[in-house]
């Protein structure tokens, strides 16, 4: 049987007054449709309930309410001296007890910071604040000698 005939069956099959949401329940119920199940719901033998075709429809809806940024990654896409800036002011921080390594990775990070500002980059000012927040502290245990 094809797609489109199988279709056809499972919406002759619904009442006249189903909605859009009774087809797309259906489809999970009978997993023609697995987008947003679990691996465990997709491959158990029995069909699954109404019940569990709500909680899948309901972590669906759930998913679309968090931000953009938090939910779809592809959104966000930081260029290539933002990018190099961000891993750069990271080893700034976390080479802190080196100072040379420190110092150039915060003095890369700040200037790709500041590039990526002119470039007009998404987020651009993240490694500025890494080379800030790396170069602060030098100042704070220098003032305390």
């Amino acid at each position: 049987m094809t797609m489109k005939l199988e279709a056809k069956q499972l919406i002759d099959q619904l009442d006249d007054s189903a909605s859009w949401d009774d087809l797309v329940r259906e489809l999970i119920r009978q997993r023609k449709v697995t987008f947003g199940m679990r691996d465990e719901e997709i491959q158990q033998a029995e069909e699954l309930s109404v019940s569990d075709a709500n909680a899948i429809i309901a972590r669906l809806n759930s998913g679309n309410s968090l931000p953009d940024d938090m939910r779809n990654t592809n959104k966000y896409k930081p260029g290539n001296a933002t990018t190099f800036g961000m891993v750069t002011g990271i080893l700034a921080i976390l080479f802190f007890v080196i100072p040379p390594i420190s110092w150039i990775a915060a003095i890369a990070a700040f200037g790709a910071g500041v590039y990526g500002l002119i470039k007009k980059e998404d987020k651009a000012w993240i490694p500025i604040l890494l080379a800030i927040v790396s170069l602060f502290a030098y100042f704070v245990i220098g003032i305390g000698d």
